[in-house]
């Protein structure tokens, strides 16, 4: 193994952290959208692929570099990491699930789709994401190595970041005014801050 696990049970439930999410990721990028919807996606989707694929290889050969690694309290910072996997997990499956068949792994505009303000929705933009980035949070906890985290944030944050603004630029033009009134009042990512 080439990263610090406290315990064989450690890596057993870190291991099944991470599978599940692998799992949930290719159901999730395995949806489909109706063949008379816009796609605005402009290449964010395998831009967004790319970086969590970088990111996976850099943080886990950060691992290696053991002057980066979390010390103080490590194997509860371990523990910690996993259990935000999971949250993030089942905070990303909730804002997809509330999305329902509007949710695909592109940024598409589909017939009847209109602005949900409802759930998770109702205080921020993209909540699907935000249960990406805490899932991205715990698993950089998890490698208990500052670097690993650092890159976990980093790379996927700029593929995020502009996927965003491809989204909210198609919404707006697809939705206008309903749109903008919404953008006023949710925050992105973290309710009532970002």
């Amino acid at each position: 193994m080439g990263f610090y696990s406290p315990s064989p049970f450690g890596l057993l439930a870190f291991s099944l952290c991470f599978f599940s999410w692998a799992v949930f990721e290719l159901v999730v990028n395995l949806r489909l959208w109706r063949g008379d919807s816009t796609n605005h996606d402009r290449l964010t989707r395998y831009l967004i692929i790319g970086a969590m694929v970088a990111s996976f290889a850099l943080a886990v050969s950060a691992t290696k570099l053991h002057a980066f690694d979390i010390v103080v309290l490590r194997a509860q910072v371990f523990y910690v990491g996993s259990g935000l996997m999971i949250a993030g997990l089942v905070f990303r499956w909730v804002a997809i699930r509330q999305l329902g068949r509007f949710f695909v792994p592109e940024v598409v505009i589909q017939p009847g789709q209109r602005v949900l303000d409802q759930g998770l929705y109702r205080y921020l933009r993209h909540p699907s994401y935000m249960g990406t980035f805490i899932t991205l949070f715990g698993y950089g906890l998890a490698l208990t190595n500052w670097l690993s985290l650092l890159v976990m944030l980093i790379l996927p944050g700029l593929a995020y970041g502009y996927r965003m603004r491809v989204e909210e630029a198609a919404l707006l033009e697809a939705f206008g005014e309903d749109y903008r009134a919404y953008m006023r009042r949710t925050k992105r990512l973290i309710p009532f801050i970002f």
